[in-house]
């Protein structure tokens, strides 16, 4: 039942392209123009009592020559039609959506599961302790395991614990002055730690 939906929901986000399969208006070309501009020319000079009838003739002589070169035009020649491509397009862009959401076309992407995530963080934690218990206290080693372990306690909380913040405070004492890590040490104390 989804799937129908869907492929109704994209017949009807594609049904603007089938309004171009309507036959096109009659646009007046450059040629139908100027036949129309000189003959309403021509109309309103012998229509026109103003003029002596010498310049009504010249300007009338002059008008008609006009009218015979406009007549000369060539028509503009089309070059192709577009309703192939819009039919086309018309039944290839909802049948190839609707072939995305078919049962076993989609990729097997596997998800990870919040359980697996928290067990993934609480091996990451247990392995940053380890690291941090044979650590050089205040070594630049021990200073970026606590901002990584800082950072993998705040995690797991989704907040800053207060061992997280004293971690992170410790970090950033220890830290050398271009450490990549720095940045996060501040980041999460909010940016009020000033460096020693």
């Amino acid at each position: 039942m989804i799937l129908l939906l869907q492929l109704l929901l994209a017949l009807v986000l594609v049904g603007p392209l089938a309004l171009a399969l309507r036959p096109p208006r009659a646009l007046p070309t450059v040629r139908d123009a100027s036949l129309a501009l000189h003959r309403a020319q021509l109309a309103a000079l012998t229509d026109d009592d103003t003029l002596p009838a010498d310049q009504r003739a010249a300007a009338a002589l002059e008008v008609q020559r006009r009218l015979l070169a406009a007549g000369a035009l060539a028509a503009p020649r089309l070059n192709g039609d577009a309703r192939g491509l819009i039919l086309l397009l018309l039944f290839a862009l909802p049948l190839m959506g609707f072939m995305l959401y078919l049962p076993g076309s989609a990729p097997n992407i596997p998800s990870v599961t919040y359980a697996q995530q928290q067990a993934q963080l609480d091996d990451i934690i247990a392995k940053l302790r380890a690291h941090l218990a044979l650590a050089v206290p205040g070594s630049d080693d021990a200073s970026q395991g606590e901002a990584y372990l800082g950072e993998a306690l705040t995690e797991q909380a989704r907040t800053l614990t207060p061992e997280a913040r004293a971690l992170f405070t410790d970090s950033l004492a220890h830290a050398p002055a271009g450490a990549s890590w720095r940045g996060l040490d501040m980041q999460r104390l909010g940016g009020s730690a000033q460096p020693p």
